[in-house]
């Protein structure tokens, strides 16, 4: 494959942390054991089993690793980051609203950290949609310089 010259390095570890973070929810919920026999995850077993929740979270964090990695050793792709971003938004997003109704007082942790991450993954999906302008303008001067 025909590598680009490099562009002006754009720090991506929030959204490898992102992935990371997912991968290894989907992996917790994948290990031997029943994690939903935990009450906390009522709310999330009522929606789909264990091991349905723990295929899609690993399916959309391996995507988006693979994003990723192709965003940063070629073409930049901005558009599979903002839509892996986008559905980490809305796994996180989702979990943490599963996780405000557990039926015990007050606001429990898991939910805030969860919105937190379904906040930095929705700043991963905007950023994403400014860098889409960005590469385009690099890649057409780069066009007309080899022409």
């Amino acid at each position: 494959m025909n590598r680009l010259s490099p562009a002006p390095h754009v720090s991506r570890e929030g959204e490898w942390l992102a992935s990371c973070l997912l991968l290894a929810f989907s992996l917790a919920l994948l290990a031997p054991g029943s994690t939903f026999a935990r009450p906390i995850f009522v709310n999330l077993a009522s929606v789909a089993p264990e091991g349905t929740w723990g295929m899609a979270l690993l399916g959309v964090a391996t995507v988006r690793m693979i994003g990723l990695w192709v965003n940063g050793n070629w073409r930049r792709s901005p558009t599979l980051r903002f839509l892996t971003a986008l559905v980490g938004a809305g796994v996180w997003f989702t979990l943490a609203r599963l996780f405000l109704g557990d039926g015990f007082p007050g606001v429990n942790t898991g939910a805030l950290v969860y919105a937190a991450f379904g906040c930095f993954n929705a700043f991963a999906a905007a950023r994403s949609l400014l860098d889409q302008g960005r590469n385009d303008r690099r890649h057409a001067l780069a066009r007309k310089g080899t022409a």
